[in-house]
């Protein structure tokens, strides 16, 4: 049982570690669960790990994570509110097309 805890600090450790490299910053804070963070801005939420089991929901997490990551670091909050469609299915496919073109930059 110790073992578990152990593989799953050192996951949430090397997570955290990938999550500050790839978005260039040092003051991201990386949060799993129900884990209370200090500033949504400057966050990550991810899923916990403690009921996760398979190897595929760990590697689901790493996806999400530099998603995410990319998201922060090559997105403009400013730029996007400024030039965002009208309607539910634009903003939908906008933001599904900004998502798309961060990873595509971290690619």
């Amino acid at each position: 049982m110790e073992n578990k805890k152990e593989k799953i600090e050192d996951f949430k450790t090397a997570i955290s570690s990938t999550v500050r490299s790839i978005t260039n910053s040092q003051k991201i804070e990386v949060s799993f669960g129900n884990q209370i963070v200090k500033s949504n801005r400057n966050s990550i939420k991810l899923p916990d790990l403690q009921y996760i089991s398979k190897k595929i929901n760990y590697l689901e997490i790493r996806a999400m994570a530099d998603s995410k990551s990319l998201r922060i670091r090559f997105s403009n909050d400013k730029v996007l509110k400024k030039y965002e469609p009208k309607g539910n299915i634009s903003k939908k496919l906008y933001d599904i097309s900004e998502k798309i073109r961060c990873e595509k930059i971290g690619a």
